[in-house]
């Protein structure tokens, strides 16, 4: 117990897979192992549907292969603080609510003298439970930069691009349906798919999601 809450600590090691296709244009494809996240994180559970969590994420650049002449890389080749809170609601026969609250401070890529400015975004999820382990609803996530990018002209070629857009600020929304499945012996399956829109200064697309949870 610290603070009233649960103290716990956490580790990811994603297995990315990005793909590059430009119509007409160039192509690039890598797989391999992305930035890991880790970090302690503090658990509040005020009653058995209404839970809140704050933590701290590391984000490490041990992303595999990282070339800053290459179209796509497996990580971003920087380190990243995270502050983190987090709400869950959850009703099995009624509604359902996840929201995650995250402010981050980028530093600086030692290969392209680039530094992102920092960052807020919250991913969300808001359902309604069927009382038969399904929860159906929408998910996304909204993504707003609110310092600007730095990067030194003597040193870096994107100066000029960072000076002419106002600082290269990002911004992006995406909305689309989620599904999740809980079984009575714990463990859980949710797929996601989200579009984006009112994208600035960064790729805009389609997200799909596919994660499997169980206790170990």
């Amino acid at each position: 117990k610290v603070l009233g809450g649960n103290l716990g600590f956490h580790a990811l090691l994603p297995l990315n897979d990005i793909r590059l296709n430009v119509k007409n244009g160039p192509h690039d494809h890598k797989r391999g192992i992305g930035d890991a996240h880790l970090g302690p994180v503090i658990g509040f559970h005020h009653s058995d549907k209404f839970h809140t969590a704050v933590g701290v994420d590391f984000v490490l650049p041990t992303g595999s292969e990282y070339d800053k002449n290459d179209l796509v890389n497996l990580g971003n080749n920087y380190y990243t603080v995270q502050a983190v809170y987090a709400m869950t609601y959850m009703d099995p026969n009624g509604f359902n609510a996840d929201v995650r609250l995250m402010h981050d401070y980028n530093f600086e890529n030692k290969d392209t003298h680039y530094q992102s400015g920092r960052e807020l975004h919250a991913d969300y999820t808001l359902g309604w439970g069927l009382g038969n382990g399904w929860v159906l609803g929408v998910g996304g996530h909204a993504y707003q930069q609110i310092s600007d990018d730095k990067c030194s002209a003597s040193n870096c070629a994107a100066a000029a691009l960072v000076d002419a857009n106002d600082g290269n600020r990002g911004r992006s929304f995406s909305i689309g349906p989620a599904v999740q499945y809980t079984s009575k012996n714990g463990w859980s399956l949710s797929a996601k798919w989200q579009d984006e829109s009112g994208v600035r200064n960064r790729a805009e697309g389609q997200t799909y999601w596919l994660k499997f949870t169980t206790a170990l």
